[in-house]
């Protein structure tokens, strides 16, 4: 008994020291994943709710009679994420059962696109999810690339309009990109009527939420939109579905619960509920600053001499992120640099950039705007004079000590039960 409970000290200090190690970490690093966001206390509390754990499945058309006792009471938590999603997004559907977003692109090829079927996709060397190809060849799924002009890093409209005239099998346009400096134009798509599209929105979300880019569901009848509500959109790990097409309801609802989810994890539904009212009450502004900061740290790089993609003379990117080049290192040694000075952007060495991608949706929640020349310095001098080991760190601690919610929401009604 007695070495049971020094093994269960011993554990329980082992994950102390692992989230004392983090934390501190967290603390100190200059946050540029383009891929992670910070989450509000205000948006945390569903996380510690009674809700964790409780079981409730269906949707729509949930049989009351089979389902457990008490999911009257969850079932609510759907209907007003619904409601909620419909005001930001306009959509007719809103979903939110999945549990992150590729696991919502799993569900939705497994739902909508039959066996030895063929659809066009994002291509990963042009910035597309380096996951769907191979989840196209696990299930089974023909695909091929849609056309990218990499000049004016856009996709080629006048090639893709081609293949949709002459190639009549292609039954879905799967747009899915991780690397993205403008969305795909939708109107500029000559869409024959038996092909629809599948639009991951994960990078762009909260963009689009906050009216910055254009929202795919107004733009074609045959469309879903999907993702994750953790990057632009700064909520917890969840994946989300949306459409106003009755047909896709259909193909969805009942095989996404209980096809292939039993449970769903209410307690983060409840916390993306909260995130939803947080947009509704900041994401305009929350969306128009993310850009602003994204072009500004672009202008202020590239005039320090670094190499930044641009899509047009003046403008260096429609959404959360830029793209700067590898320097005169190679990729992996900048890189170390990098993780070494806890600088949390991106590497990247595809025909789309050779360098590193950076997202600046975490700091615009944290007001840099008025700190982005300090920022493209400390990015400058990693990038070029790596080996100033104390200016470097006396510049990142000033900025780190910046981190500080502009968007406080203190209503905090939920407490651990």
């Amino acid at each position: 008994m007695r070495n049971a409970d020094m093994e269960y000290k011993n554990y329980l200090k082992e994950l102390a020291d692992i989230y004392e190690e983090y934390k501190k970490f967290d603390k100190d690093k200059i946050p540029l994943c383009a891929a992670e966001n910070y989450v509000s206390p205000f948006a945390k509390q569903g996380l510690i709710s009674c809700y964790e754990g409780k079981y409730v499945s269906g949707y729509i058309q949930r049989d009351k009679e089979k389902d457990f006792i008490g999911s009257d009471y969850l079932e609510k938590v759907f209907f007003l994420a619904n409601e909620l999603a419909n005001e930001l997004f306009h959509a007719q559907y809103n979903d939110f059962r999945s549990l992150t977003g590729m696991n919502t692109v799993a569900l939705i090829l497994m739902s909508m696109i039959d066996k030895n079927s063929k659809i066009l996709i994002t291509d990963p060397a042009s910035g597309g999810h380096g996951s769907l190809p191979k989840l196209c060849d696990n299930l089974g799924i023909q695909y091929s690339s849609i056309p990218f002009d990499y000049k004016k890093m856009q996709i080629d409209y006048e090639q893709l309009n081609e293949i949709l005239l002459n190639d009549h099998e292609v039954s879905y346009l799967f747009f899915c990109q991780s690397d993205i400096l403008q969305p795909p134009d939708l109107n500029k798509i000559d869409l024959p009527e038996n092909v629809g599209i599948i639009y991951d929105a994960t990078q762009t979300l909260g963009l689009i939420a906050g009216g910055m880019l254009p929202n795919p569901l107004e733009s074609q009848e045959n469309i879903v939109l999907i993702g994750g509500t953790h990057k632009t959109f700064p909520g917890v790990t969840c994946g989300y579905v949306a459409t106003n097409s009755e047909k896709i309801i259909q193909q969805i609802n009942q095989n996404i619960s209980p096809n292939f989810l039993r449970n769903v994890q209410v307690n983060n539904i409840i916390s993306v509920c909260l995130s939803m009212i947080e947009m509704l009450h900041i994401g305009k502004q929350y969306a128009n600053i993310i850009v602003y900061i994204a072009n500004k740290l672009g202008r202020e790089l590239s005039s320090q001499g670094i190499y930044v993609k641009k899509i047009s003379d003046k403008l260096f990117t429609q959404t959360h992120q830029i793209f700067i080049g590898k320097g005169a290192r190679s990729i992996d040694e900048t890189y170390a640099y990098f993780r070494k000075y806890g600088i949390t952007l991106n590497k990247r060495n595809t025909k789309y950039i050779q360098g590193f991608r950076i997202g600046v949706q975490e700091i615009a929640r944290y007001g840099f705007q008025d700190h982005v020349t300090e920022l493209a310095e400390l990015i400058r001098l990693v990038l070029e004079e790596p080996f100033r080991k104390k200016e470097i760190l006396t510049l990142k601690a000033h900025l780190a000590k910046l981190k500080t919610d502009k968007y406080v929401i203190d209503d905090i009604f939920m407490e651990l039960d």
